[in-house]
């Protein structure tokens, strides 16, 4: 579920180092309230920095089973042409409007075997999608035509199995079939041309590594800006601040508020500055709770925050809320998580959840496998030889 960071409109290339992969949202909670910062002398950076990036790294390795589900909102905001560019082939009321909202309500079941490699994910509507006026706030109508699309995928290292529904406005399902497809090798991110698979760990990323080996929350983030700092013996550049520090205490719980300097540059050459801002809390085993990206300006690009809860000694998220900004502060964006209450960590999987008899399969429902180029039926539970798919083209 990767979105787009910055505006088209400048190119955000990293000075101090290149990142991928974030994802990014919501609203900072206000800590003001609750916390009195206090900036801590630039000789600890190193210690604290390591330490909050120990604890996270160590929590994220206990993870060797995950299942569960996941309730997801998403709100798409588009303006003028893009707005009817989305719209116009499933909308019924003319002219569409220059700005709309694009409301969905989805629930993902999951499920993660990390030595394995496998993934499993089950993506359904919770209600019909709506396309919402931006100015009027009125639900406009969908034409006949539009369908409501549900999905089963599963992921092993070799191949993925991609099962999709075709539903009528009245939920009645039209069509159902499965591809089988060979799957690059090495690949650990969704970035290739198969359709993507749901990672409950994407969730936790602050920080891509570069490299691509891991899906690490921090990436290896902290330890590139305290080598920098070591190496270049600089804690500025330009005047701000490189690394900036703060803690607090409220009752038992320690919290650190952590500044990145980030460079860029813009369409025009110019130099940016802005800021990775991150809170950190013991609550949450020292886990990222806030995030944010800001300009030199403080002006806020995107924020998310984390909630976390702990499930047999590993914290994992509860609820998540994050946003993306235009660079009119405008909203772009919004989507909220929500984990349900009964999570599975480290827990035995069924032999068949990353089997294709996980993908809720019906009698006479169409069976692809594009690795033997074989097409088959599904029926009574097996999978029936129809024709070779070669064969059928000639």
């Amino acid at each position: 579920m990767n979105t787009k960071l910055i505006s088209t409109k400048s190119n955000w290339a990293l000075i101090i180092f290149l990142m991928s992969g974030f994802l990014a949202s919501p609203g900072i909670a206000d800590d003001n309230q609750q916390c009195k910062w206090t900036a801590v002398d630039q000789n600890s950076f190193a210690e604290i920095l390591t330490m909050i990036n120990n604890r996270i790294e160590e929590n994220y390795d206990r993870i060797k089973t995950w299942q569960g589900k996941v309730n997801i909102v998403i709100d798409i905001v588009s303006e003028s042409e893009n707005a009817k560019r989305l719209s116009e082939k499933i909308l019924v009321d003319e002219p569409v409007p220059n700005g709309i909202i694009d409301h969905q309500e989805l629930t993902n079941e999951f499920a993660l075997d990390v030595n394995k490699g496998l993934l499993y994910d089950n993506i359904y509507p919770d209600a019909k999608r709506n396309i919402i006026d931006a100015q009027t706030g009125k639900i406009l109508r969908l034409n006949e035509n539009a369908q409501i699309r549900s999905k089963k995928n599963i992921r092993t290292p070799d191949c993925q199995l991609t099962c999709r529904e075709y539903k009528n406005r009245e939920g009645v399902i039209v069509r159902r079939w499965v591809v089988k497809e060979k799957r690059p090798a090495g690949e650990l991110t969704n970035r290739d041309s198969l359709p993507p698979v749901f990672d409950p760990r994407e969730t936790m990323r602050i920080f891509g590594d570069i490299k691509r080996k891991s899906f690490a929350p921090l990436g290896g983030a902290f330890a590139k800006y305290l080598a920098f700092l070591d190496k270049k013996e600089r804690n500025s550049i330009d005047g701000f601040p490189t690394v900036v520090v703060k803690e607090c205490d409220v009752g038992n719980v320690k919290k650190y508020k952590i500044d990145l300097l980030g460079l860029s540059n813009d369409s025009d050459g110019s130099k940016i500055h802005f800021y990775y801002n991150l809170v950190c809390s013991s609550e949450a085993g020292f886990n990222v709770v806030s995030f944010s990206i800001t300009d030199e300006k403080k002006r806020v690009v995107e924020d998310k925050e984390l909630e976390y809860g702990l499930f047999d000694g590993v914290y994992l998220p509860k609820v998540i809320n994050q946003h993306q900004f235009k660079e009119d502060g405008k909203l772009e964006n919004e989507k909220r998580y929500t984990f349900n209450k009964d999570q599975k960590v480290n827990k035995p999987l069924s032999e068949e959840t990353f089997t294709y008899k996980n993908l809720a399969l019906k009698n006479g429902d169409q069976f692809i496998d594009k690795i033997a180029d074989k097409e088959y039926k599904y029926q009574d539970a097996n999978l029936v030889f129809i024709a070779d798919i070669n064969a059928t083209s000639k």
